[in-house]
């Protein structure tokens, strides 16, 4: 077994002791939310401590990332300064956010935007429906705008590509007769003339400068 195998090994043990520690202590004195704030940020230093010592473990940041996570999500929930309804986003938020640092550390590992970017769309959709910011036929005229939007994206990176014009369109044509069965019909007329009369202006005084 080579040592970075032996240091995963003895940090994981020693994790699994540790809170089996802890889990015996809550059995006999009823620890507070507090100490589960200050056990989960200690196993979060141990973690990131053994990672320290050697920066070609990283494996040992996802540990180090879920309990400091953890424990700020307690902390925010124990000062009342994180509504209920925002506790969903907040967690989809935080498992998105991993896979957005591996894309920015590494650009070629473009895959790692497609979970980010589902989990928040996700999490968007859950604060929106529980605030009763979204309903009815709202629901899936945002889901089909949500998963266009990345062929639109794909396309504007690379125009000489047109294939992923046809979901988009598709998507967006979908999800424009679910936003036209929901009554919006007036405003989509009024925003388009709007952003139609906008561009006009910005192309005219472009030309003139």
């Amino acid at each position: 077994m080579n040592t970075q195998q032996t240091k995963q090994s003895l940090a994981w043990g020693s994790l699994l002791i540790f809170f089996g520690l802890v889990s015996l202590l809550e059995l006999y004195f009823d620890l507070s939310p507090w100490m589960w704030v200050a056990f989960l940020a200690m196993a979060g230093l141990g973690t990131f401590a053994i990672y320290l010592t050697d920066r070609t473990n990283l494996p040992m940041l996802i540990p180090t990332y879920v309990f400091w996570v953890l424990a700020g999500l307690i902390s925010l929930l124990l000062f009342n300064w994180l509504p209920d309804e925002l506790v969903p986003l907040f967690v989809l938020t935080a498992v998105a956010v991993p896979f957005l640092a591996v894309y920015l550390i590494n650009r070629t590992q473009w895959w790692a935007l497609i979970p980010s970017y589902i989990l928040l769309g996700i999490g968007l959709m859950v604060t929106l429906l529980t605030y009763g910011w979204l309903g009815d036929l709202w629901v899936p005229t945002f889901v089909m705008f949500v998963i266009a939007i990345p062929f639109y994206v794909v396309y504007l990176r690379n125009p000489v590509e047109k294939w992923p014009l046809i979901p988009a369109g598709i998507l967006t044509v979908i999800g424009l007769a679910f936003l036209l069965a929901t009554g919006a019909a007036q405003y989509i007329v009024a925003i388009a003339l709007i952003l139609l009369g906008s561009w006009l202006v910005w192309k005219e005084y472009a030309y003139r400068l």
